[in-house]
């Protein structure tokens, strides 16, 4: 009797654990859902009131802000963006998109080589000084980017390479390698090691690991840095307003805030046109990349 009474207090037991267990579980998974709802609502929201106010007209703009879907939608407010430009800033929205790709792509494309080349040889490698430098290259992110603006300023006049896209690149390279390379040498160093000796017992050199095993199992890191480092070289403000002074290669950015503080009284709506064209070609990226940068981010966390 008494090993049957303490087997059933022991299932009761088990059962009100299991029934409490069941309780705090849905109370997280309630909980967690209303944050990331409310997340969404807090990172989305801003951007699709901008873009609600540049499809109004001037009629509904003041009238019915509080309104996330116009009344009233018009297009003209892109075309008047376009117009805006040409005639204030002397430039078109055509040329500073062209500007900002050129930028833009140059800078991931040799920032993300360099740092796959080195992310390679940090996780391969052995020779002396490998984790001092190593430190070093990723200690360069406690270094605010003003603090460099002043001697660049002077470099890059020295070098005569002052209003050109090179006064742009090369900081921006300089500035994304790090990060770049500090995802790159983790997705790296978590290959499995059998599949880099096979490679080796085949006798396939350092360079042909690289080029045909590293690089097609690291897309989704790469993927990774692609999106960061756009996001970081497209939306730059502060290099290109003090190295571009020339109008007519200036990025979409220092477009933006000209527009945003110029002289004239620009109706609200062309404003959020505005940002809606810069805004457009990152929502663009990201949708493309979007299934390598998750599985980036995911294969990132399950190392860790």
């Amino acid at each position: 009797m008494k090993g049957t009474r303490n087997v059933s207090q022991k299932r009761k037991a088990e059962f009100l654990s299991y029934g409490i267990k069941r309780q705090k579980d849905f109370g997280f998974y309630i909980f967690s859902r209303v944050v990331i709802a409310v997340t969404i609502i807090a990172i989305l929201f801003p951007i699709l009131y901008i873009f609600s106010i540049s499809l109004r007209t001037k009629e509904t703009l003041y009238r019915d802000t509080l309104y996330l879907i116009p009344k009233a939608v018009t297009y003209q407010n892109y075309v008047d963006a376009f117009n805006y430009a040409e005639t204030h800033l002397d430039v078109s929205f055509l040329e500073m998109f062209r500007n900002s790709i050129i930028v833009t792509a140059i800078s991931i494309i040799i920032a993300i080589t360099v740092s796959a080349f080195a992310s390679f040889s940090f996780s391969n490698f052995r020779f002396r000084g490998k984790e001092i430098i190593y430190t070093l290259m990723i200690a360069s992110f406690a270094i605010p980017v003003q603090a460099s603006l002043i001697p660049l300023f002077f470099i890059e006049r020295d070098l005569g390479i002052m209003n050109t896209y090179l006064a742009v690149i090369f900081p921006y390279i300089g500035f994304t390698i790090p990060i770049a390379t500090l995802i790159l040498r983790s997705f790296f160093e978590g290959i499995p090691v059998e599949i880099k000796e096979a490679a080796r017992v085949d006798g396939v050199s350092n360079f042909q690991m690289f080029l045909k095993i590293m690089l097609p199992l690291s897309k989704p890191a790469i993927a990774t840095c692609a999106i960061l480092l756009f996001l970081e070289t497209w939306n730059e403000f502060l290099f290109a307003l003090i190295f571009l002074q020339n109008p007519r290669i200036q990025t979409l950015p220092v477009a933006i805030a000209k527009i945003a503080g110029g002289r004239y009284l620009i109706p609200l709506g062309i404003y959020a046109a505005s940002i809606m064209i810069t805004v457009i070609p990152i929502l663009i990226i990201f949708v493309i990349f979007q299934k390598w940068f998750i599985s980036g981010v995911t294969l990132g966390a399950i190392k860790g």
